[in-house]
């Protein structure tokens, strides 16, 4: 009688600690870019008052990139809160860092200066964007339960499952 074990075995360990990374990655990614996303979209104008600043930047279609940034990081923070849609979000968020370290944080240090100018920021938001995008949502996502449950490896991704 082969039984399948419950024990995690080394590689079994290792998915699940990647899995539980990239869940953790996922929920303070969401929070930070629903948080901005949120600030963009509920001022006094909604993200439209955020085109002058735009195109003062030289951000390209200032009308369409503020709408863009507001709305892709808030609602994208929602969705990849849950896993849901993680490499297209994590694309459109590793857009909206790539403008702000092109556009708007370019020659400035890693490092926020006394006036709150620096680019650290925004370059390790992008670095997590290009990672989600990269990775997927993991174990412990929207994306895994519709792709069948399957896991990187093509296994079920069930701790302990026999080949």
């Amino acid at each position: 009688m082969n039984l399948p074990h419950r024990r995690l075995s080394g590689e079994n360990a290792h998915h699940l600690a990647s899995d539980i990374g990239l869940l953790l990655l996922r929920l303070a990614v969401g929070a930070v870019f629903i948080a901005h996303g949120w600030g963009d979209a509920s001022q006094a104008g909604g993200a439209g008052a955020n085109v002058a600043n735009y195109r003062d930047a030289g951000i390209p279609l200032p009308e369409l990139s503020a709408w863009f940034g507001a709305y892709m990081q808030l609602i994208g923070g929602i969705v990849v809160l849950f896993g849901a849609l993680t490499r297209l979000i994590g694309g459109g968020f590793a857009v909206v860092m790539a403008g702000a370290l092109i556009f708007v944080h370019r020659g400035e240090p890693l490092v926020m200066g006394q006036d709150g100018s620096g680019s650290g920021f925004a370059f390790i938001m992008l670095a997590a964007s290009l990672a989600l995008l990269g990775t997927g949502g993991g174990r412990f996502s929207v994306d895994r339960v519709f792709a069948g449950g399957q896991t990187r490896s093509g296994r079920s991704a069930r701790i302990g499952a026999t080949r």
